[in-house]
């Protein structure tokens, strides 16, 4: 939608005339120009750059510069059309539709955002003095620095390849490309970090190119196969301990129920019963039978 608006815009822009007395928003035309044409700009790149996605590496200039004026757009305080509405307002909210609003939210949300670019770059904004930097992280440095160090091995090996006979190459180059398969692996698997679509889209291609292409062998899979092994090992016996454990106490807990139900059946001693127990209780204890012998003396 926004690539035909700025489509559009690029129809129109011939028959913009600035300063026309019967334009009522004449004065802000010169600023809404410039802000379609950095629009215009950012679209071209993110267009060249789509088939594989890299925008976040090969259009940085393009969004900073769409971006800074932007910011110049949300503070034009100080020009204002000719019933004197602002012409941030009259850009921004004068109207039922705001076309710079719309292809300004697309570019941003749709393009640089779900291109996951600040997972790769840092942008320190500086509308004000106009002097925004970049910086690039980590990761994405040694990224690049593993993927050279491959594309220079293949480089150099290229005149070996002949028709499909791609031996030598895959040969030599096993190992760099080993290095930078188990460096993007590592931060792949991590749930804590992420790559922006740029070095993903990248990554694919280039093991589309080593396998299917080239037909080389993949020596990592056999690591990745080994670690699925003992990853499902493991959860099988701690499965196995945690299935013992709680089988183990279920069975005691059904034991100590059913001796607590047989005693809790039982009445409790009566009657002559009740005396007779007492008595053997009584002559069971220490000193017990010579106590017994005096009543019998008595008797005679």
């Amino acid at each position: 939608m926004f690539l035909y608006l700025i489509f559009l815009f690029s129809l129109l822009r011939p028959s913009l005339t600035i300063g026309e007395t019967w334009d009522l928003d004449g004065p802000c035309q010169i600023h809404i120009q410039k802000f379609a044409e950095a629009q215009a700009k950012m679209v071209r790149c993110a267009t060249n750059f789509s088939s594989p996605p890299k925008v976040c590496t090969n259009c940085i200039d393009e969004y900073i510069d769409f971006k800074q004026i932007e910011y110049d757009t949300h503070h034009l305080d100080n020009v204002t059309s000719l019933d004197n509405t602002t012409c941030t307002n009259v850009i921004y909210g004068n109207y039922l539709l705001s076309y710079s609003w719309e292809i300004t939210n697309a570019l941003t949300r749709s393009v640089w955002d779900k291109s996951r670019c600040s997972s790769c770059l840092d942008i320190n904004w500086d509308f004000q003095n106009r002097n925004s930097t970049i910086q690039y992280d980590d990761k994405t440095v040694e990224f690049q620095s593993v993927l050279y160090a491959w594309r220079d091995c293949v480089t150099n090996y290229s005149s070996t390849i002949e028709g499909e006979n791609t031996t030598t190459i895959c040969a030599q180059c096993a190992k760099p490309y080993e290095t930078l398969f188990l460096f993007y692996w590592k931060i792949y698997t991590d749930p804590t970090t992420d790559f922006c679509v740029d070095v993903e889209t990248t990554m694919n291609d280039t093991m589309h190119v080593w396998h299917k292409v080239w037909q080389c062998p993949d020596d990592t899979k056999k690591d990745r196969e080994s670690d699925v092994v003992m990853l499902l090992v493991s959860v099988a016996v701690l499965m196995v301990i945690l299935t013992l454990f709680y089988g183990g106490s279920y069975v005691q807990t059904e034991r100590a129920q059913r001796n607590l139900i047989r005693y809790s059946r039982l009445e409790a001693p009566r009657g002559q019963r009740s005396r007779l127990v007492s008595s053997s209780s009584f002559f069971s204890s220490p000193g017990a039978s010579a106590v017994s012998e005096e009543p019998t003396g008595r008797a005679h």
